[in-house]
């Protein structure tokens, strides 16, 4: 559960940040507000993707399953 949990915030972290850039052309956010937000956001999304992955392997090695 927990690595699905990570990838989707994973992919909609990258989804957010793709949309910020000017790559897609696209103009969800317009003002500098809603920009900022959106990034704080989509940051803390990727970094609990990150930290979800971690983690799940960490507490499988601890437990004394095989890596």
């Amino acid at each position: 559960m927990a690595r699905m949990l990570s990838m989707a915030n994973l992919t909609v972290g990258a989804l957010l940040m793709f949309a910020l850039s000017d790559i897609a052309g696209w103009t969800w956010f317009e003002n500098t507000a809603s920009r900022t937000i959106v990034f704080l956001l989509s940051m803390l999304l990727v970094g609990n993707g990150i930290v979800l992955a971690f983690n799940d392997e960490e507490m499988g090695v601890r437990r004394g399953r095989g890596v």
